[in-house]
């Protein structure tokens, strides 16, 4: 009679899926999924503002960020299952950041404004970066 009253604990694969499942009212999850989105629309706003829109650049980017979102979206379960709930939201706030800065990067590039303190932190959008730029279109001509 003793072993009904221990409490069975769910396989792994059940409570992954849980986990999982779990996201879905994850505001950091979203955050992450919405700046992937976002940086997918600037980066074609982009590309068709500067005249630079090819398809096989497009696809590529695609199924980086896919691949990006596959990883984050299977692993960030695991680890918060695995007890490194912190561990996980560090790693897709870090990604987080990094789309938050191509998202700026876009921005500048289409011509809209950036406030002049964020350009100087931003390595597409300073005064050196614009400088190389021009200096190696002047070598191409």
């Amino acid at each position: 009679m003793h072993l009904l009253a221990v409490a069975l604990v769910p396989p792994y694969h059940q409570l992954y899926f849980q986990h999982f499942q779990g996201m879905k009212d994850n505001q950091i999850i979203w955050l992450f999924v919405w700046v992937v989105i976002i940086d997918i629309v600037t980066g074609f706003a982009k590309s068709v503002i500067t005249h630079h829109t090819t398809s096989s650049k497009g696809t590529a980017g695609l199924i980086k960020h896919g691949i990006l979102l596959l990883v984050t979206l299977t692993l960030y379960p695991m680890l918060e299952l695995n007890g490194m709930k912190n561990a996980a939201d560090t790693f897709v706030g870090f990604y987080i950041m990094f789309y938050a800065v191509s998202i700026i990067e876009n921005w500048g590039q289409m011509g809209l404004p950036v406030p002049e303190w964020l350009k100087k932190y931003i390595y597409k959008l300073s005064d050196q970066y614009k400088e190389e730029q021009h200096e190696n279109t002047k070598r191409h001509h």
